[in-house]
């Protein structure tokens, strides 16, 4: 038997990245369902920026809120291609990022 689809459903986590050093990851978000919502969690003492990419990674706008220091989200209502996260301050080996 064959179910189609007839509302939304919560994919859950789609992606995510743990920043153990003061290096950006980038990570391809294609396919990802929308809306989603994407989010950073600095650990104590970390600051931690998000970017996303509308054309492959080669440019970068930074996400609305900007460089964050505690939890923090937004939902996505239009595709992105690429998402980067960077701990750009601190010295935590545990501050994630990501989409769900």
């Amino acid at each position: 038997m064959n179910y189609v689809r007839s509302r939304n459903i919560m994919p859950g986590l789609q992606l995510k990245k743990t920043l153990v050093d003061g290096v950006a990851i980038e990570a391809p978000t294609f396919e990802f369902n929308i809306p989603s919502t994407i989010w950073a969690i600095p650990r104590d003492g970390d600051t931690v920026n998000l970017w996303v990419s509308l054309d492959g990674g080669t440019t970068w706008e930074e996400w609305s809120r900007g460089a964050v220091t505690a939890a923090a989200s937004d939902v996505l209502t239009s595709g992105i291609t690429h998402i980067k996260g960077q701990r750009t301050s601190g010295t935590g080996i545990a501050s994630t990022f990501g989409v769900c």
